[in-house]
């Protein structure tokens, strides 16, 4: 996951300008001042992890990476990625 001018850090270690990474799956962000649920449509990186590998069924999905604070709520302003489109085989 790539991001300039923040940093990266665990789900609840509160630090400025830091977060971590979510990515919605066919999901749009509902409310920016809520907490990301935590479900297959959220997949949350609260470690800190800045990479996985996504196994989607075949068909063609939705994916956004929104970075999210210390209780998982989205930064205001926002800090995320344009949603892209992929097909799986």
């Amino acid at each position: 996951f790539g991001l300039t001018g923040m940093g990266v850090a665990p789900a609840g270690v509160e630090k400025k300008d830091t977060g971590h990474h979510h990515i919605l799956v066919n999901q749009k962000l509902t409310d920016p001042m809520a907490p990301l649920p935590m479900d297959d449509k959220h997949r949350h990186f609260g470690a800190g992890q800045t990479e996985t590998k996504l196994t989607l069924p075949a068909g063609t999905h939705t994916l956004q990476l929104i970075l999210g604070d210390h209780n998982h709520i989205p930064h205001n302003p926002l800090v995320a990625s344009e949603i892209v489109t992929v097909t799986v085989k």
